[in-house]
This record gives C-alpha cells, structure tokens and sequence, in this order.
C-alpha cells in the first residue's frame, strides 16, 4: 500500500505575516519622536511582547504608564509595524 501525496507547494507557506522586532521598533520611531531611546524600548516592549504577545496588559494601561504627551501615537505606530 502507498501513499498518495498532492503536490502542497505553497500551503505552508505564510501569508503576508508582518513581524517587528523591540529594536527595529525602536530604530523606526527614534527620530520621529522626541523621546529617548530607553523610553521607547520600554514602549515597544510593553506593546510587542506583554501587550500583543503575553496578553498581560492592556493598551490604557500603556497610556496610563507614560506621561508621554504622544504615547498614542507611538502606540499606534508600534502596532502598525507589527501589522496589527
């Protein structure tokens, strides 16, 4: 008895999957902003790792984090390079 396999080129393959590292992230957005970089690393962390990875924060949690005058704007900008 054999097997029979369809030829499955291509269904493995990912579909247009966006990813964004913490540094590139932070490379991006540190001359759009006027904010140091451990701050923002501490942003893209927060929104890349315990925001859209671990799932143990929430985005007004985020705000409410960082007396950051454009810190939704970050976000948002953080979130669109991850794709999101």
């Amino acid at each position: 008895m054999g097997w029979k396999l369809k030829d499955l080129k291509g269904l493995s393959a990912p579909v247009e999957n966006k990813m964004c590292t913490v540094d590139e992230a932070v490379r991006q957005l540190k001359n759009k902003y006027a904010v140091d970089v451990e701050t923002l690393t501490k942003i893209a962390t927060d929104v890349l790792v315990k925001y859209l990875t671990e799932h143990k924060i929430s985005l007004e949690d985020i705000f409410k984090k960082y007396n950051i005058k454009e810190i939704k704007e970050i976000v948002e900008d953080i979130l669109k390079l991850a794709g999101q």
